[in-house]
């Protein structure tokens, strides 16, 4: 009896002695982790509008943060970029505040310090943007003396786009100082004239212009001009259906190709907007992109669109594209710049929606439209064979499943799916070997409303060249037809 006594005090000393070691050298270990320096720490960026507008519109990333928020603090955002002369990167952190009444962001510079190896705080500002997921940051040189100023793009609360300008102070207990903050309808930096100083135009509505969009340009530099700009005499119907004040009503707009006017030479550059994809493409002699689109927000004549690169995620844009016309906007983009390198604009100007009259201005044998009495070849569906048709050949009353109808009698066309209807003027085009059917959408009051495109299939009919449609869901570009990842439209011939 004794010796079991024993044995189990021995066992029991023993475990309480492995247990002790065990926690000695975990203590141990966490005070090592807290006598390092602070190199940084991965912060979950998740910022929760309260307004209206933004509600359930989560902004988050994960960012390495250098330094540690305030307690009125979130950073939403941390980019490294160099801000000065030495050979370290800076990190701007953008930062909403928990405890302000306005909810203005603000952003903060952390430095590097060599001696330490660590970061600090150097400074903070406020600016006029308060919607999270639409702030822009960028380093410029606009005066023209080789230093940096801070660009600090936004939209305020009343989806105005703001900026905010910060410029480097050579002494003092500031790092930085405000130069300019204005919001307006919208904002352009104009590259540095003859006298090597940039411009800053804003655009205001007018108030006693003769129509809705017309707008009063304010030029800053160092004073201020300002012009009166003829807005564009846009009919009233066609701006209340497409301006009500939501983004996603003005995105199904945009929906399709655009090319961009004022481009006579080389493939004009042209932009395909997604909006059920959450796309947008641009195509030019100088760039093929996919971008990837955001959430937008409503402005006075459109919307701000954040955009990002697959390929480089952490290089953001802000798109302002405004109605400028019937089927013509303005495209306007803030670069969010990380290095000291100069911007490529390519989208900046003013664009209109394509249509087939614009075919026959590319490449001969390209894309062409055809005519009544022209003959082309169209794909049998499942086949490599050919059909020779001419347009008139397509006329007539189709149905197929789930009560589709289409109707089309002299390009005119009627269209009921899903129990909805639409109508408008069809026309029938070819990319390369593709055959195009082309519908564009007009309201009760003959204003255009949208465009669906499809690649055409046919079956033979008894006594009929066409018997059936198989219409593919197609995205045109400059150059060629994208299948989407839509199902096929079937339908057959029922009569005229």
């Amino acid at each position: 009896m004794k010796k079991a006594i024993k044995t189990l005090s021995s066992i029991a000393f023993l475990l309480a002695f492995v247990f002790f070691v065990i926690f000695y050298a975990k203590m141990q270990q966490d005070n090592l982790k807290a006598s390092l320096p602070v190199a940084g720490r991965v912060v979950e960026l998740t910022s929760v509008p309260t307004d209206s507008d933004t509600s359930g519109d989560l902004y988050s990333a994960s960012q390495h943060a250098k330094i540690h928020p305030e307690w009125d603090e979130t950073f939403l955002d941390a980019i490294d970029m160099n801000l000065d002369e030495d050979e370290d990167l800076e990190q701007v952190l953008t930062v909403k505040p928990s405890s302000s009444d306005d909810g203005k962001l603000s952003i903060v510079i952390a430095d590097f310090q060599p001696t330490t190896g660590s970061y600090i705080r150097l400074w903070k500002g406020g600016t006029l943007a308060v919607k999270p997921n639409t702030i822009v940051v960028q380093p410029r040189d606009l005066l023209g003396d080789g230093s940096l100023e801070l660009l600090c793009f936004g939209v305020d609360e009343v989806n105005r786009q703001t900026l905010t300008i910060f410029k480097r102070l050579p002494r003092g207990p500031e790092a930085y100082d405000s130069v300019f903050s204005e919001s307006g309808v919208s904002l352009a930096i104009i590259d540095p004239s003859d006298t090597g100083f940039a411009t800053i135009e804003v655009f205001e509505k007018a108030a006693d212009g003769p129509s809705p969009l017309d707008q009063t340009k304010v030029v800053y530099s160092w004073g201020k001009e300002k012009f009166e700009i003829p807005g564009e005499n846009i009919e009233q119907a066609f701006m209340s259906s497409i301006l009500t004040g939501r983004a996603e009503d003005f995105e199904l707009y945009l929906d399709g190709l655009w090319i961009k006017e004022g481009e006579a030479t080389g493939q004009p550059t042209s932009l395909s907007f997604d909006a059920e994809g959450r796309k947008i493409s641009i195509h030019s002699e100088a760039e093929q992109q996919q971008w990837d689109w955001g959430r937008s927000t409503a402005a006075f004549a459109g919307i701000y669109a954040p955009i990002s690169n697959s390929a480089v995620p952490e290089m953001l844009r802000l798109l302002g594209i405004d109605l400028v016309g019937i089927d013509r906007v303005r495209v306007r983009a803030t670069a969010q710049q990380i290095v000291k390198f100069a911007m490529r604009e390519d989208w900046n100007g003013v664009y209109r929606r394509v249509d087939s009259g614009d075919f026959p201005l590319q490449a001969k044998g390209t894309m062409r439209t055809l005519t009544e009495d022209s003959l082309f070849q169209v794909a049998f569906d499942g086949s490599k064979a050919k059909a020779t048709l001419r347009r008139g050949d397509f006329d007539g009353f189709y149905a197929g499943a789930d009560g589709i109808r289409l109707d089309l009698a002299e390009s005119r066309f009627r269209l009921e799916q899903k129990g909805e209807f639409s109508k408008g003027y069809f026309s029938i085009f070819q990319v390369g070997d593709t055959t195009i059917l082309d519908l564009s959408l007009i309201d009760d009051s003959s204003i255009p409303s949208g465009r669906l495109s499809y690649i055409i299939h046919v079956r033979s009919g008894k006594n009929r060249r066409v018997g059936s449609l198989v219409l593919k869901p197609a995205r045109i570009l400059a150059d060629t037809a994208e299948p989407l990842y839509k199902p096929d439209l079937t339908i057959a011939f029922v009569g005229h």
